[in-house]
């Protein structure tokens, strides 16, 4: 099998991080997880994994390859006074542009043939398909864009960030759609998929098998149970790691439980839909939301009018 990367698109709040890590159970896939804040976390100190049991990275990484791998993923140029997409040519015109193709070094590390990016930004994705790895096809290129209704990505927000309002986060909702959906259509269409989150959520295995299908994998029913697995993403949702949390015997982060309550741990090691919007979300809200998008929501509302119909 061609080594592979899966890129995962999608507005926050809409399941990209369950889906990297049910993906990444794969005993031929690796999770990275939010690897584009690798730069940022690197320059930082920061610890990469957000799983403290996790020492992948600082195992098979020495300082030096980690800085290395920062400067390929940050984007910015590498010497000031040269243009990044000039060095960029002429390093490949010399072969001598490793650095600038950072997930082929990352498979010399990871003995895998598939790694999930869950990054989720459209520009993320721009860039990184710039590089001669995939321009040159040493690597395949897989996209999934995840989408969820906008009820539910703009309850979630509101939950956690209340001070910016229904009517900004309502618009950001919109803008970001508008963004992933120009970015979306242009790739090719042998290797992307709309997966929304509701789906997922409800037939992880159904919705597992049509990816795994797409990518070249065969799937194994244990992918679901993401939690039992070891896993080494970087950052991700605080909610989906809270569930491998508690499966390794610890208690959520105190700011997972202020935002969510017992919300996850009440979850009894499953995959459960999270329809909290239906009762959280306020009129005011919800009127809010549907004056800023219009009809732009309609192909992401949950249930879809069809299933809403066969089931009444």
């Amino acid at each position: 099998m061609q080594k592979t990367v899966v890129f995962i698109m999608g507005i926050g709040r809409s399941g990209s991080t369950l889906l990297d890590l049910m993906l990444g159970s794969h005993p031929r896939a690796f999770s990275l997880g939010e690897i584009s804040k690798l730069p940022q976390f690197v320059s930082k100190g920061w610890r990469l994994c957000p799983l403290p049991e996790s020492r992948f990275w600082e195992d098979n990484f020495t300082p030096e390859e980690m800085q290395t791998l920062a400067r390929g993923f940050s984007g910015h140029r590498l010497h000031r006074a040269i243009p990044l997409k000039l060095e960029r040519w002429v390093r490949g015109w010399l072969g001598k542009d490793a650095i600038l193709n950072p997930y082929t070094q990352l498979f010399t590390k990871i003995d895998r043939d598939v790694l999930i990016d869950s990054s989720k930004y459209s520009s993320w994705l721009t860039r990184r398909l710039e590089a001669r790895e995939f321009r040159q096809q040493r690597l395949q290129s897989y996209l999934i864009h995840m989408v969820r209704d906008g009820r539910a990505v703009l309850n979630s927000y509101l939950r956690i960030y209340p001070d910016q309002g229904a009517e900004a986060l309502s618009q950001r909702w919109l803008s970001e759609l508008q963004k992933k959906t120009v970015i979306y259509e242009q790739f090719p269409s042998d290797r992307k998929l709309i997966i929304h989150y509701e789906n997922l959520a409800a037939d992880p295995q159904g919705t597992l098998q049509q990816i795994c299908e797409l990518i070249g994998l065969e799937f194994v029913p244990d992918m679901v149970e993401y939690w039992k697995h070891d896993h080494h993403h970087i950052v991700g949702s605080r909610g989906t790691n809270a569930t491998i949390a508690k499966y390794r015997g610890r208690q959520a982060e105190r700011e997972v439980q202020s935002i969510h309550g017992d919300f996850y741990d009440k979850l009894n090691f499953e995959i459960k839909l999270d329809l909290r919007w239906q009762k959280e979300l306020s009129a005011a809200d919800l009127a809010t939301f549907e004056r800023i998008v219009g009809d732009r929501n309609h192909p992401f509302e949950w249930p879809q009018p069809t299933a809403a119909a066969t089931t009444a």
